[in-house]
């Protein structure tokens, strides 16, 4: 993409917007847009375009509408290729492209490759586990049930062949989750184990006290005898003159010779009343713990209870059953499997080598971020997910600050109740972090709208984040457009991201005008570094000659101390003051009184202006009326601003000394000292209760703009002037 054509009318109260972005030469703008202006709104319209829906003003809806989002002059974008980054609102996202991450395509390709040779085998194979056990998920649980063997259904069945084709195993006909992994049985195992014990000790001695059929111990004992039962029930085997010895040398050479045996020797075993007392207490638990499907079970063959004695055991032994059932397909798919099985293996040592870069960004992340008390691990196999065999299950982990050990805790619980706004913000952007590494990795081009990512976060780490967006900017396949009200974090990227190089042409203000919102070129020392400028000409200039008052007198504060006459005389120009005992009152200060002041600490300051006997407060005025009248002022202006805060507070207090009773004069912080007056004197009385809140206002929006030095001014920046300008015309209403 190299250029990116956006044209809005009223989008959520963009009244209108007709702005080209060229990327050809620098893939990443910058726009400061104070409050209100159109930050949100733009990220919101974009979010909107992403899922196909109108982006119409709700209020303004007879209004014309448009939204035309073209790239390179023709192309619609498409809504894949654009991501937006909100400013953090107590939302949770998570990334679901950590996934992603963890796995090697190239790896997984040439593992799928070979596994698919093997698929419909294995397809063929748990689809008929599935119908004879009922287990909806079959192949995981043979994994975990055999997992000592093996990490996959080849490996495991790799090892169990032998056993599976040359073995016999009990029919075990059952549902598998009846038995196996329910909390219910476990509950009840746990509860009988001392009754199940009894029936397991006495079922072996019996097979003990067994001459002539049964084994001590266990291999042939009652579900054995049955099964020889059923497989020569048709006769055929003695029919052909086979025939069967037992092991106190008796033959037999005949079904029902055999059978009657085998039931003499069972009925021995079932009926022996102590065995018969143990089943009818446990037959009676049953029963009474509603388990139907599972007293079933036990009553058409009583020693599954025997299996109950190792749960493990029998659960392997289970499937061992149903495995036996399908030897045939067992084996067809071990055969293909031994004759791929050293490629496969070379590849799983190779993922088990890989360094996921999810646990790249994480480390980044942390070097970045100052003291985050959370860390997330991986908490399954990683050659299983990097393989793309499982899907990635992460551990969040708590850090303690003061011992450094981790503590694994609950994700929701860790955003909700542990971590502080600002950690849980840092949070936010890993994710976010997550999903932008993703996009890169699948060489996805992206269009990245960033609205305020900084927002609220301290010094410290906001300068993380400009690394994060200094990254994004140097990626081929990345383009970002980055809005923020923070003046001082936009002066930040312009430096760190733009560079000295691309400042002045990819970076902009949002102007708000009658019928539009315009983008000014924002790369001018005027405003990057306006007291530059004001140096340069605030000797004949006489808005910068005002609006330099403040700097000024922070310097001779500095410089000189609050005593000096110089610091004093300035500070009568920020307060209203007509009583003053040692320096000119507020009203009689001249363009020839602030040259003396500003050369003490300013060389060769000469003033030029033409008339230097001109009354300062007649100048503010001048000036106050220029700016409330001009409808297109630059918002960003900060010379205007702070002429407005000036003009504002000395009307606010020439109001004030006007109404109250007392008329002492205040030392330092006069203006607060002063509403506190007024509001003793007024705040009981509704005629003034208006006039309480303008000054209210007073108070609150003009100290930062007038206490005012170059390390921190981004707070007047950052108001709008608009807001300045109607409450300066509310104060000048006071005066009537």
């Amino acid at each position: 993409m190299k250029k990116l054509k956006v044209k809005l009318e009223n989008n959520h109260g963009i009244s209108k917007i007709d702005q080209e972005f060229d990327f050809s030469k620098f893939r990443t703008f910058l726009i400061y847009a104070s409050n209100g202006v159109m930050k949100t709104s733009f990220a919101k319209t974009f979010e909107d375009y992403i899922q196909n829906r109108p982006s119409q003003d709700k209020v303004l809806k007879s209004k014309k509408y448009q939204r035309s989002i073209i790239k390179d002059d023709k192309q619609t974008l498409n809504s894949e290729n654009i991501f937006v980054i909100n400013s953090f609102i107590n939302t949770e996202y998570v990334s679901d492209e950590i996934s992603t991450l963890l796995v090697n395509e190239k790896l997984r390709k040439e593992y799928q490759e070979i596994l698919e040779k093997l698929h419909q085998t294995k397809k063929d194979i748990i689809k008929k586990l599935k119908i004879s056990s009922s287990s909806s998920d079959c192949e995981k649980e043979i994994i975990q049930t055999f997992q000592e063997f093996g990490e996959n259904f080849y490996q495991i069945i790799d090892h169990l062949l032998d056993q599976i084709t040359d073995q016999t195993f009990a029919n075990y006909d059952f549902k598998y989750n009846v038995i196996f992994d329910n909390l219910t049985i476990e509950n009840f195992i746990e509860e009988n184990q001392e009754n199940l014990n009894s029936y397991f000790q006495k079922y072996f001695e019996l097979l003990k006290n067994s001459q002539d059929l049964f084994s001590e111990d266990g291999n042939f004992g009652t579900p054995q005898a049955y099964k020889l039962l059923s497989a020569l029930s048709d006769e055929g085997y003695f029919k052909t003159g086979h025939q069967i010895k037992l092991k106190n040398g008796q033959i037999i050479t005949s079904y029902s010779q055999l059978r009657e045996i085998i039931d003499q020797q069972i009925n021995q075993i079932i009926q022996n009343s102590a065995l018969r007392m143990i089943f009818r207490d446990i037959d009676k638990i049953l029963h009474a713990n509603n388990m139907q499907d599972f007293r079933e079970i036990i009553q058409h063959d009583p020693s599954i209870l025997l299996e109950l004695n190792d749960l493990k055991q029998f659960k392997q032994k289970y499937w061992l059953s149903h495995l036996s059932k399908l030897s045939d397909e067992i084996k067809n798919l071990h055969n293909s499997y031994s004759k791929n099985r050293d490629k496969l293996q070379k590849i799983i040592i190779q993922a088990k080598k890989e360094i996921p870069e999810w646990q790249i960004i994480i480390e980044t992340f942390r070097k970045r971020f100052v003291n985050m008390p959370f860390n997330i691990e991986l908490q399954n196999k990683p050659d299983l997910v990097v393989l793309g065999l499982e899907k990635p299950e992460l551990t969040f982990q708590f850090i303690d600050q003061n011992t450094k050990k981790s503590h694994p805790i609950d994700k929701e619980l860790l955003t909700e109740r542990i971590l502080s706004q600002g950690e849980r913000r840092a949070f936010y952007l890993l994710n976010i972090i997550f999903e932008i590494r993703a996009r890169l990795k699948k060489n996805q081009e992206t269009l990245f709208i960033i609205d305020d990512i900084a927002d609220s976060f301290d010094y410290k780490n906001k300068y993380a984040i400009v690394e994060y967006l200094n990254d994004l900017a140097k990626e081929p396949n990345f383009y970002s457009i980055i809005l923020t009200h923070n003046f001082d974090f936009f002066r930040t990227l312009q430096s760190r991201v733009l560079t000295e190089k691309y400042k002045r042409t990819h970076s902009f203000i949002a102007e708000k005008r009658a019928e539009e919102i315009q983008l000014i070129s924002a790369g001018e020392k005027k405003f990057t570094n306006p007291f530059e400028k004001w140096r340069e000409e605030l000797n004949h200039n006489q808005k910068y000659l005002i609006a330099s008052i403040p700097f000024i007198r922070n310097l001779i504060e500095f410089q000189q101390g609050k005593k000096s006459p110089n610091y004093q005389i300035l500070t009568n120009l920020l307060h209203f003051i007509n009583r003053s005992e040692n320096v000119l009152n507020t009203a009689d200060i001249t363009i020839k009184d602030l040259e003396k002041t500003f050369s003490s600490i300013l060389k060769d300051i000469n003033f030029t202006f033409e008339d230097k006997n001109k009354k300062i407060i007649d100048i503010i005025d001048q000036e106050l009326k220029e700016i409330i009248n001009d409808q297109n002022l630059e918002a960003i202006s900060l010379e205007n601003k702070i002429i407005l805060s000036i003009g504002i507070r000395l009307k606010a207090e020439q109001y004030m000394w006007s109404k109250v009773k007392n008329k002492k004069s205040l030392g330092s912080n006069q203006t607060g000292k002063l509403f506190e007056r007024f509001k003793k004197d007024y705040s009981k009385k509704p005629k003034y209760q208006s006039a309480i809140q303008t000054l209210e206002r007073v108070m609150v929006m003009t100290p930062s703009n007038i206490h005012l030095n170059s390390f921190m001014y981004e707070p007047i920046v950052d108001l709008g002037i608009d807001e300045l300008k109607n409450l300066y015309q509310e104060v000048e209403r006071l005066l009537g």
